[in-house]
């Protein structure tokens, strides 16, 4: 005889408990292993990179802490990026485009852009931010040498940039400052707003 069909639909369905814990051993298992295999093949690079500060002493030539002990003098090395070229100056002045200390900057950038491509001429003409590779950047590495070379003990460098330079000029820059591949050059970096 056949049964009817509200008992067939009864004993056909049973309770059944899902067990979890195996999917969720699985789940934690990838995330560990995702998080310990991005750690080892992500490698970050640190630079040491201050704000500017204001007013550090009050103008005195001694220090606090010893009133007879002269202040040594203070390079104050300041790189700036513009549109037209980098500019290197201390506290003497700009150093100029022979590499000779001038007055102000009106003789022009220090290291001027490459010429040897149109697109930098086109770019110093128009007066807008030319690309990454027409900085001459193993000739700033030059041009910091010898003034480590005059300031051996000097490690603070002061490096800003005209608005809409490319990031990777400013990052090019902070590398060619850092070190000449023999010795460390000036690796305090302080990122400045754009001098006036």
């Amino acid at each position: 005889m056949a049964r009817k069909p509200s008992l067939r639909s009864k004993s056909a369905q049973k309770a059944v408990d899902l067990n979890l814990v195996p999917y969720l051993d699985i789940v934690i298992n990838i995330i560990m292993f995702m998080l310990f295999t991005s750690t080892g093949l992500l490698q970050i690079g640190a630079i040491n990179v201050n704000a500017p500060r204001y007013a550090e002493d009050s103008g005195g030539g001694a220090t606090q802490d010893d009133p007879n002990q002269e202040k040594e003098k203070q390079l104050n090395l300041t790189v700036g990026i513009t549109y037209q070229g980098i500019f290197v100056a201390g506290v003497g002045g700009v150093i100029g485009g022979e590499g000779q200390p001038s007055a102000d900057a009106s003789q022009g950038p220090t290291i001027p852009l490459l010429q040897n491509d149109k697109v930098c001429q086109e770019a110093l003409s128009r007066k807008v931010p030319p690309p990454p590779s027409c900085y001459d950047y193993p000739r700033l590495t030059r041009e910091l040498i010898k003034v480590k070379n005059v300031f051996p003990n000097e490690t603070k460098i002061i490096i800003y940039a005209q608005p809409d330079v490319p990031y990777e000029v400013l990052v090019k820059v902070m590398d060619a400052s850092r070190e000449d591949g023999e010795r460390p050059l000036f690796y305090d970096v302080i990122l400045s707003p754009e001098i006036a």
